[in-house]
C-alpha cells in the first residue's frame, strides 16, 4: 500500500469508531471492536477496492450489510455448538469467555467448530475439546 492509503485508513477507522458508538450507542472500544470482528475490515485495506475512499456513513451501511450477512449465515443448532464448545473450552482452559472467543477467531477454531459441526456435534464434550485444541496448536506453530 502506499503512504496515503497508510495514513488514511486509521482516520477512516476512527472516524468510522466514532460513528458506530453513536449509532449503535455503544463505547468507543466496543465500536472498534465491532469494526474489527467485521468481515469489512480486512476489505479496507484492498488496494483494488479502495474502500476508503468511502464516506464514513457509507462504510458504516457497508459495515452493517456485511454484519447481517455474517449473522443470518448461522444455523441456530451449529451457533448453540459453537458457543458450548467456546464456553467449555474457556471453562477447560480458566480463561475468560472473551480470551477463548479471541483465540477461536485468531486460530480459525471458530470457523472449523461451525464447518464440521455435523460430525463433532455427535462426539463426547472431552472428545471435541481435545480435538479444539489440538487444533488451535497445529495452528500456534
Amino acid at each position: 500500500m502506499g503512504v496515503y492509503e497508510d495514513s488514511i485508513i486509521p482516520i477512516k477507522v476512527s472516524h468510522l469508531a466514532e460513528y458506530v458508538s453513536k449509532m449503535k450507542r455503544i463505547s468507543l472500544d466496543d465500536a472498534l471492536l465491532y469494526i474489527f470482528i467485521n468481515p469489512m475490515y480486512e476489505r479496507l485495506y484492498d488496494e483494488n477496492a479502495k474502500w476508503w475512499y468511502l464516506s464514513t456513513e457509507a462504510l458504516y451501511e457497508e459495515f452493517e450489510l456485511r454484519r447481517n450477512k455474517q449473522q443470518k449465515s448461522v444455523d441456530t443448532n451449529v451457533f448453540e455448538f459453537y458457543t458450548y464448545c467456546l464456553e467449555n473450552y474457556a471453562t477447560r482452559k480458566h480463561i475468560s469467555g472473551m480470551r477463548a472467543w479471541v483465540l477461536f477467531k485468531e486460530s480459525g477454531a471458530d470457523k472449523y467448530v461451525k464447518d464440521n459441526y455435523d460430525l463433532l456435534h455427535t462426539q463426547g464434550t472431552d472428545y471435541v475439546l481435545d480435538d479444539i485444541e489440538r487444533f488451535i496448536n497445529r495452528r500456534k506453530r
